[in-house]
C-alpha cells in the first residue's frame, strides 16, 4: 500500500489520519492531554482519538410495551476499532515510540488489566482535546456531524505528533432539550459541560442506573439509549420522539 511506505519514510499526524481513515475509520483525531494525566500515564502526552460511525438503528433498536429502547452496543464496531489500535501500536513501535491502547468502551467490563486504566483516562478526554466533539448533556462525546452515533478508542503515545490547536473545552448542546425530554428517567440536566469542571455531566447517575436495569429485565440488557436518539447532531433517521411515540 502506498501509504504504507510512505509512513515508513516519515511519521506525521496526517499521514497517519489519512492511513487510519483509509483503513476504515471515520474520524481520526490528535491531542496534547499531557494536563491532568494520572502519574501512571504522564509519559504519554498525546492521544490519538478514533472513531467508527454507527449504522442505522436497525435491529438495535427494540419496541416494547413501554416505548422504544435502543442499545448503542456494536460488536463489529469494536472490532474493528481495536483492529485499527493494533496496526497503529504497530506502526508507532517500528519508530521506537512508546503507546498504550485504550479499547472500547464495550471492555469496560472486562478482566484485562488494560480496562483497569479508564478511570485513569477516558475515551471523552482524547476527543475533546483532538477536537473531534464535545460532551452533550446526555454526557456522551457529541461530534457536529455524526452527533453521539459513534464508538471510539483511543492511543496514548509519546510520539511528538501535530495535535489540535482547536480543543473543545464546554458544551456546544446551546438551547436544545431534545436529550434532557427524552430520558425516561428524567436524569438529563439542562446544563452544558465546561472542561474546567471535570468530565462529569450534569447526570443523575442512579436515575440513569435504575432506568437501565428496568430495560434490563425487560429485554435482557441494561440499554436504553433514548438520548442518543434524541440527539439532532447526524440524525439522519428523520424521526423525533415526542410523547413516548415515534413519528416520522
Amino acid at each position: 500500500m502506498a501509504m504504507e511506505r510512505a509512513l515508513k519514510r516519515s511519521l506525521t499526524s496526517f499521514e497517519i489520519k489519512r492511513y487510519l481513515l483509509e483503513l476504515g475509520a471515520t474520524l481520526v483525531g490528535f491531542g496534547d492531554v499531557s494536563q491532568g494525566l494520572a502519574g501512571e500515564l504522564r509519559h504519554l502526552p498525546v492521544a490519538i482519538s478514533l472513531a467508527i460511525r454507527h449504522p442505522s438503528p436497525g435491529r438495535n433498536l427494540i419496541h416494547t410495551t413501554r416505548g422504544p429502547i435502543y442499545s448503542n452496543r456494536y460488536q463489529q464496531i469494536d472490532l474493528k476499532l481495536e483492529q485499527l489500535q493494533k496496526r497503529l501500536v504497530s506502526l508507532l513501535k517500528s519508530y521506537g515510540f512508546k503507546c498504550l491502547a485504550i479499547p472500547p468502551d464495550s471492555h469496560r467490563h472486562d478482566n484485562r488489566f488494560v480496562a483497569r486504566l479508564y478511570p485513569l483516562f477516558p475515551h471523552k478526554t482524547a476527543a475533546t482535546c483532538a477536537g473531534l466533539g464535545w460532551i452533550g448533556k446526555n454526557g456522551l462525546l457529541v461530534n457536529e456531524t455524526y452527533g453521539p452515533r459513534l464508538s471510539w478508542a483511543t492511543v496514548l503515545t509519546n510520539a511528538p505528533l501535530e495535535v489540535s490547536a482547536a480543543p473543545y473545552v464546554s458544551g456546544r448542546c446551546g438551547k436544545c432539550r431534545r436529550c434532557v425530554e427524552a430520558c425516561p428517567a428524567g436524569a438529563i440536566a439542562d446544563r452544558e459541560w465546561v472542561r474546567d469542571e471535570g468530565l462529569v455531566p450534569h447526570i443523575d447517575v442512579e436515575a440513569c442506573r435504575r432506568q437501565l436495569e428496568k430495560n434490563r429485565q425487560q429485554v435482557g440488557e441494561d440499554v436504553c439509549g433514548l438520548c442518543i436518539l434524541a440527539c439532532p447532531r447526524g440524525n439522519i433517521q428523520l424521526k423525533e420522539l415526542r410523547d413516548g411515540r415515534w413519528l416520522r
